[in-house]
């Protein structure tokens, strides 16, 4: 197993389990080494082959655990054993970065699933490698682990007697690195395609994005693909403005191997205005679709109803027309939801949220971060939670039926719809404020039966913004009790958010 890992670019493998002593690791590859003060001090000129002791396996299986279980009242979810997440976790203490697979099963005769962490270490400098390729990885990993997990229903079996199954998965994880999705970076690029009919508002939307509001006025169609690339959130994010007439929509088809092929989001414009060419919008979805499949590629598409101006929303020639498209993209989304975003330009906070969503959508650990949120917000009666980025794009969001009723706002998705559109409003009102050196890191809304604290933090090197709803103001003193330790255990999560 030892000679397999030096020829790969994988450092290690561990799989971690929390028992009634704690995080414990299990199962260990290579096998923990006795290192002596000398070892110690010579660790960094070992950057070549990963050492690690049995006391750094525990620190990374500690690690990875509390990430997973916080205070423990996971435990009480009836629904634990369908809890299964993946997360980028830093070790920088090893110059590692892992992909973790999260998961609990039954082990033994415990009265409880037991709560187990899977990680593949590899150096951090290679840490795009996990980003570019993290679709074939996640199939390996919960390929194996729904066969593996029934090795564990008896009782934890020594590491010589379960080796051949790790061996082989790293053998299948080597031919991944043997024709990888990308070439080697040690920066993420993330390709993210604007597409649809012509004069469905792409353009306009990227503008309003990048808030050069003055050049809205006379927009010209996008004649052929507009690229550009931004750095965000460690990444090199490459944005391309696809035009949509139809010369330029048989083109990105037939050379779909350029335009289609690695794209990691998909963002699909249709005028919710435009009936007459909705049929052909889904033609040109239908084609792209398949051209994915034929890369085998699992891109996200999220839907852009644009033109979706706060004035014609209530007519019902628009109801009607909002109600036929959905319909349509039910249809050809296969047995998923579709992710629809109801976006004008008169209207920037609806751009913003529906890039902010779609943003979200290619971070490996939003989930980990919104269990976190979810947990800190149960232990402080918090009744909705929003963590919001320096820019306003929200990073992760928690929400219970108790927001509904202090706030008298019927509907959930009307809720979210509320504070999702409020909260980037609240953080460009403080940067405008911070410019004045007016010193206030956090603000009290009462609303009716409700109170909203904004409040700025900072985890380790990002200044974000926390947006909570609560029914007691008191609630206050627990909130900054409480609070460190949950920067603490996100901050990690959020240093490899996207890259």
């Amino acid at each position: 197993m030892e000679e397999l890992i030096k020829s790969s670019i994988f450092n290690g493998l561990v799989f971690a389990v929390y028992d009634k002593l704690g995080p414990q690791p299990v199962y260990m590859f290579p096998e923990p080494i006795r290192r002596n003060s000398q070892d110690d001090a010579n660790r960094e000129t070992q950057k070549d082959l990963l050492e690690l002791t049995m006391r750094d396996y525990t620190h990374i299986s500690i690690k990875n655990l509390s990430l997973l279980i916080g205070d423990g009242s996971i435990f009480e979810n009836p629904k634990i054993k369908e809890f299964k997440h993946f997360g980028v976790i830093p070790f920088p203490d090893f110059h590692s970065t892992s992909l973790t697979f999260f998961h609990f099963l039954e082990i033994g005769q415990t009265e409880q699933p037991a709560a187990t962490a899977f990680s593949l270490l590899i150096d951090e400098d290679r840490r795009s490698f996990l980003y570019n390729n993290m679709d074939r990885l996640k199939h390996l990993i919960m390929e194996f682990f729904q066969k593996f997990d029934r090795e564990l229903v008896g009782h934890i079996k020594p590491q010589e007697e379960i080796e051949h199954h790790f061996k082989s998965l790293l053998k299948q994880i080597m031919e991944i690195e043997q024709s990888p999705s990308t070439s080697f970076s040690a920066q993420r690029k993330l390709k993210i395609l604007f597409t649809g009919l012509d004069s469905t508002g792409k353009t306009s939307f990227l503008l309003s994005v990048d808030r050069k509001y003055s050049k809205l006025i006379g927009v010209k169609p996008t004649l052929g693909a507009k690229v550009r690339s931004i750095e965000a959130l460690g990444a090199s994010i490459f944005l391309w403005d696809l035009g949509g007439q139809l010369r330029l929509r048989q083109k990105y088809l037939n050379k779909a191997q350029i335009y289609l092929y690695e794209a990691d989001l998909i963002f699909y414009f249709i005028d919710v205005k435009d009936k007459k060419r909705f049929g052909e919008s889904i033609e040109f979805l239908q084609n792209i679709q398949k051209a994915l499949t034929n890369f085998d590629q699992k891109t996200p598409i999220m839907y852009i109803l644009s033109k979706s101006d706060p004035d014609i929303m209530q007519l019902p020639k628009i109801k009607e027309n909002i109600e036929d498209i959905t319909q349509k993209l039910i249809n050809v989304s296969n047995g998923e939801q579709p992710e629809i975003f109801f976006t004008s330009i008169f209207d920037s906070f609806s751009i913003l949220r529906a890039f902010s969503s779609g943003i979200a959508k290619l971070s490996p650990n939003r989930k980990l971060i919104e269990h976190n949120l979810s947990n800190f917000s149960k232990e402080t009666k918090i009744y909705l939670a929003l963590l919001i980025s320096n820019d306003g794009l929200i990073m992760a969001e928690f929400f219970t039926p108790k927001a509904i009723k202090i706030t008298a706002i019927s509907k959930p998705e009307d809720l979210l719809d509320v504070f999702q559109l409020t909260a980037p409003q609240f953080a460009i009102l403080y940067k405008i404020f911070s410019k004045y050196r007016i010193p206030q890191d956090e603000t009290i809304f009462k609303v009716a039966n409700s109170v909203i604290l904004f409040k700025k933090v900072n985890v380790n090197q990002f200044g974000m913004f926390l947006l909570l709803l609560m029914d007691d103001e008191s609630k206050k003193d627990n909130i900054n009790l409480k609070l460190p330790n949950f920067l603490k255990i996100t901050e990690d999560l959020l240093l490899t958010y996207i890259s």
